[in-house]
């Protein structure tokens, strides 16, 4: 499967759950991640993160987390 096949299965089940499920945070993050790192990476990722058991989180870099901004970095967890 594809990172974009993944990425909008993904987005599809965070639609069915509605607001508030595990599923649309998930779906949330997700698409934060697109921002941050842009398709490519995130659905490299994302196809990474199938084979391997993991799933995409948003964190910040130490220098970041002074200014209080938004999360600016895509990891694996």
């Amino acid at each position: 499967m594809s990172g974009k096949e993944i990425f909008d299965r993904y987005q599809l089940a965070a639609l069915k759950n509605g607001l508030g499920s595990h599923e649309f945070n998930y779906g949330n993050i997700l698409y934060q991640a697109l921002r941050i790192e842009g398709e490519e990476k995130v659905f490299q990722l994302l196809e990474l993160a199938e084979n391997t058991g993991k799933r995409i989180a948003l964190a910040y870099s130490a220098l970041h987390t002074e200014s209080g901004g938004e999360p600016n970095m895509v990891i694996l967890v």
